[in-house]
């Protein structure tokens, strides 16, 4: 099991260096990982500013040397894939081989407050996350289906480790799962909070997402405003195949995160 910070972008986490110093405590306290959302405006209620997570990442990797970083999740229906290729593929070399791209459909805000359609989402984001995959493979890239067109583009290969996201119960197939490293599963319980799955959930969520097209033995990250990691459930949700277990900041502020960082990961016999 490995440990890792998810992060706002925005409000009293919308400074770039107030990240990049929880960055670099958790490294120092012994966190695995630190990951960032990726919106475009703030959520809950929450005020600006708002930073741009690849701005903060690039930032992240040149203050730290070894914890795991990435944007959580990236909303690939409102990129263009080429342009996060390349970005995910700078990361990638400037981190030294540290960047997780998590991918998923996103808010229908960051698409509607622009004047964009946030309609089709799930079809969008299954052939980018194609695409996407394609372009960080390398080679000269062909590509002409419904949403995109890409012609002649020659990339250089670059190893990123991809993960889906998704709401569970689902009526649908996970989507982005198609040869993805990993899945990051949300749950929202009837009050619309997020909840951690149960390791009966989790059963059925990898069964989903390998159903989909996922790698079978990809990584599992859970994560809850509500609960924090603790060792005592470690031995459960390792057997239920999670690999990951975020600590969250979202309810709490960034000096109280800290001193929640600075006390470093649970620890695990």
């Amino acid at each position: 099991m490995r440990f890792g910070v998810y992060v706002p972008s925005y409000g009293s986490y919308g400074d770039p260096r107030v990240l990049r110093d929880l960055a670099v405590e958790a490294e120092r306290a012994g966190w695995d990982g630190f990951f960032i959302y990726d919106v475009l405006g703030p959520l809950d209620d929450e005020p600006p500013p708002v930073a741009d997570p690849w701005v903060v990442l690039s930032a992240i990797a040149q203050a730290t040397t070894t914890i795991a970083l990435g944007p959580m999740v990236v909303p690939l229906p409102r990129r263009r894939p080429w342009k996060l290729a390349l970005e995910a593929g700078t990361l990638q070399q400037l981190s030294g081989g540290r960047l997780i791209l998590g991918v998923g459909a996103g808010v229908p805000v960051d698409y509607t407050n622009y004047g964009e359609s946030a309609d089709r989402l799930g079809s969008r984001l299954d052939e980018s996350a194609g695409l996407l995959r394609r372009l960080l493979a390398g080679g000269v890239v062909e590509h002409e289906s419904e949403h995109y067109r890409v012609s002649g583009v020659p990339f250089a290969p670059i190893d990123v480790p991809v993960w889906a996201s998704g709401f569970w119960p689902r009526r649908t197939p996970v989507r982005a799962a198609r040869d993805a490293n990993g899945l990051f599963p949300q749950i929202r319980d009837p009050e619309h909070d997020f909840r951690l799955p149960t390791p009966e959930e989790l059963v059925r969520i990898r069964a989903d997402f390998v159903a989909a097209g996922g790698r079978a033995d990809g990584d599992i990250a859970i994560w809850s405003p509500r609960t924090e990691p603790a060792a005592a459930r470690v031995g459960e949700y390792a057997a239920a195949g999670v690999t990951w277990w975020f600590s969250d900041g979202s309810t709490v502020t960034p000096e109280q995160l800290g001193k929640r960082i600075a006390a470093g990961p649970p620890a695990v016999a």
